[in-house]
């Protein structure tokens, strides 16, 4: 494959990936981190992303819109929640 060659082909452009990791076949051919492998998959499974705190509030910046999980539990009264029909 040329890509993993180093160089491009119709369907990648390898500087991108190149310029963060310039060894990129040895981070294939790395172990693996259990603990990040178990983080991706919770985070796929809830659909939240994954980064720090900063980069979270960057994201939702820029979507306009909550990245974070809010509180659980249903909204105190007065809160001005919408209800359902099933609301009281």
């Amino acid at each position: 494959m040329d890509s993993l060659a180093g160089k491009d082909n119709p369907l990648v452009t390898v500087a991108p990936v190149l310029e963060r990791y310039p060894d990129f076949t040895a981070l294939l051919n790395g172990s693996e981190d259990e603990g990040m492998i178990q983080e991706i998959r919770k985070a796929e499974t809830i659909g939240r992303p994954i980064g720090t705190s900063e980069w979270r509030e960057e994201i939702e910046q820029r979507l306009g819109r909550t990245v974070r999980p809010g509180k659980r539990g249903p909204q105190a009264k007065g809160s001005g929640g919408k209800k359902n029909k099933l609301s009281p």
